[in-house]
């Protein structure tokens, strides 16, 4: 075979070898292009499902913050609501105390109230301490006849930072004292009627 036959045979198959390569070469590329591109996708969807479910935890936990701030709120409102009924309630329950003082019979509990006072006090004399406008009420003739049938003494002074309604009895030596007015005997029991009025009012809540 001429030689210059023999060089054109072997630039084929060198062309041929050369184009296999080629071809190999590029499929292996195309391959791990595919593969890279896979692997991004992957992690791009797996991405956008953790960043989903970051922002619908995130989501939760302010809609649970918010209902659960609305639900002190709410409780908050109920409760100085209560307050304000309870204390419109004492408010009331003064106002007829008050106007108890104009009732036949408030001076027969003045009087039950002296002699309460000295069964406890135990002294033989107690300065009572009232409001002026307790002068109408607290009138020496009462205060004589209690003492009489007691054998004690009292005598009346005015104070007008004493809340009307009522006295303070205060034995003669002064260390010991019994606020019996409108005023002191609901604070005594301030703790117990609410409680009494707080079950009346909301006792099937």
């Amino acid at each position: 075979m001429p030689l210059y036959e023999q060089v054109e045979l072997l630039c084929q198959k060198i062309l041929m070898q050369g184009k296999q390569e080629a071809e190999k070469i590029v499929s292996q590329a195309r391959g791990k292009a595919d593969q890279m591109l896979a692997a991004e996708e992957a992690r791009g969807r797996e991405a956008v499902r953790r960043a989903g479910e970051e922002l619908r935890a995130q989501a939760l936990l302010t809609a649970r913050n918010l209902v659960d701030r609305a639900a002190l709120e709410s409780k908050r409102r109920i409760a100085e609501a209560k307050e304000t009924l309870l204390e419109e309630i004492f408010k009331l329950g003064m106002e007829r105390l008050q106007a108890f003082r104009y009732k036949s019979d408030y001076p027969a509990w003045l009087r039950s109230l002296l002699l309460k006072a000295l069964q406890e006090l135990t002294g033989e004399s107690l300065r009572i301490l009232a409001n002026p406008e307790e002068a109408q009420w607290l009138i020496s003739e009462l205060l004589t006849e209690v003492g009489q049938e007691t054998g004690a003494h009292l005598e009346l002074e005015l104070d007008a930072e004493v809340p009307p309604g009522g006295f303070i009895a205060v034995r003669e030596d002064g260390r010991m004292r019994l606020d019996l007015t409108f005023q002191g005997i609901i604070n005594r029991q301030r703790e117990r009627l609410r409680s009494e009025i707080a079950q009346r009012l909301w006792e099937s809540q």
